[in-house]
């Protein structure tokens, strides 16, 4: 059994999983945020959509030092602190009997994820290389939509269970399971990890243009992918009268719409597609039906087909992480590089869920055309140097398993 889990597949797969765990800390109160509403009835609307968004906070002020500290002290022990931390703050939002500790729990969350996030992504580089990393780091960019899925396909479970509080013991426990399956699985840091300065390092990725433009691109995709998935579940069911938990079924497969347009960019690019021809597609695709979603009468199968086809424009968008590796100075500044973009893409994921919730509050459909239109302007302006420049192979890297073969 430890043989196998200690495959290069196998570490990717434990990894992956361990990936989407830490960042369902964000997509885990999804479909039970109109009970959180009911029971706490906070005077301001934004607040429902914070606690979806609130861990991405973190995220936001912590990447970048996450990435560091990765560097220094090496992705695996990280990883497991990381999600220990997700762990504890699940069982507290369990037991919080107000508002503000059920945002306090969903902080000290997004403390985990920041850590997680980027320690799991840096040794999944560290164990991948060549067109098996490219086609990792497509994998690994689903994390986000597919921490959706779980929710979406457990919509209407916590409530059988007693209520929104079950949500959160459920993905502890979830959790804790895949930690133990990672303990004997996540090779260890090289002997080099942790030894010398990575300040160095940190200096080159911030005088780095790239993955400030990825990052950026990125972060207006997340913000309208997370922010329209997030209000089409109260919009939907207030428009065409439908059930809260039937739209989440529905979002679950728009998720894995969106996941496999992610992992797809892992082929394309090894196949020699252009990464500016996968981006412009992307936006075509994802453009149009938000626009036909808040501004025409679909009705609610219309809606659910036009939502499908953005969810797929959007995982195309999405899976240019696989770009990251590109971005990185130098193989000691990966966590940095990783850090960097992901603090950059975890703005978007912040605001896109109270910016929805906001713009849907309004009369007319206009605040969320504009949003619409805005989020892909910033990501093609800014995603199209990055693409132009395709994908970098970088020689520097090998798979650890690899590593440690030649080292016997």
């Amino acid at each position: 059994m430890t043989s196998v889990l200690k495959r290069t597949g196998s570490r990717i797969t434990v990894i992956y999983i361990l990936a989407v765990m830490a960042a369902m800390t964000v997509s885990e109160p999804v479909t039970v945020l109109g009970a959180i509403g009911r029971e706490f009835h906070p005077g301001n609307a934004a607040l429902i959509g914070l606690v979806m968004s609130f861990p991405s906070l973190v995220v936001v002020l912590g990447a970048l030092a996450s990435g560091a500290i990765v560097d220094r002290l090496g992705d695996r022990p990280i990883v497991f602190t990381g999600v220990l931390i997700t762990i504890l703050a699940d069982l507290g939002a369990t037991v919080a009997p107000t508002l503000k500790l059920v945002l306090a729990a969903r902080l000290l969350g997004g403390i985990g994820y920041a850590l997680a996030a980027v320690a799991t992504v840096t040794l999944l580089m560290r164990v991948t290389s060549g067109k098996q990393r490219t086609a990792a780091m497509a994998l690994w960019s689903t994390t986000i939509p597919v921490s959706f899925i779980i929710p979406f396909i457990a919509a209407g479970t916590a409530e059988k269970q007693g209520g929104w509080r079950a949500a959160f013991i459920d993905h502890a426990v979830l959790t804790a399971i895949i930690l133990v399956l990672a303990f004997f699985s996540l090779p260890k840091p090289e002997r080099s990890a942790g030894k010398s300065s990575r300040f160095a390092g940190l200096v080159k990725v911030l005088k780095t243009p790239w993955p400030y433009l990825l990052g950026t691109s990125n972060a207006a995709n997340a913000l309208r992918q997370t922010g329209t998935v997030a209000v089409l579940v109260v919009y939907l069911a207030s428009r065409y009268g439908v059930k809260e938990s039937g739209v989440g079924h529905m979002n679950a497969i728009f998720m894995a719409i969106s996941g496999a347009g992610g992992l797809l960019i892992g082929r394309l690019l090894n196949r020699g597609v252009p990464a500016w021809v996968i981006g412009v597609v992307g936006n075509v695709l994802s453009i149009v039906p938000v626009a036909l979603i808040f501004g025409a009468p679909l009705g609610y199968v219309g809606s659910i087909a036009a939502a499908w086809v953005f969810a797929f424009g959007c995982g195309l968008l999405t899976g240019m992480w696989a770009l990251v590796p590109s971005c990185s100075p130098s193989p000691a500044s990966m966590g940095v590089t990783n850090g960097l973009v992901t603090q950059l893409i975890m703005v978007g994921v912040l605001l896109g869920s109270p910016l929805m919730f906001w713009a849907n509050s309004k009369s007319g459909a206009a605040p969320m055309q504009i949003l619409n239109v805005v989020t892909v302007l910033i990501n093609l302006l800014c995603g199209l140097p990055v693409w132009l420049r395709g994908v970098v192979v970088q020689h520097h890297a090998r798979p650890v398993d690899q590593v440690t073969a030649e080292a016997k």
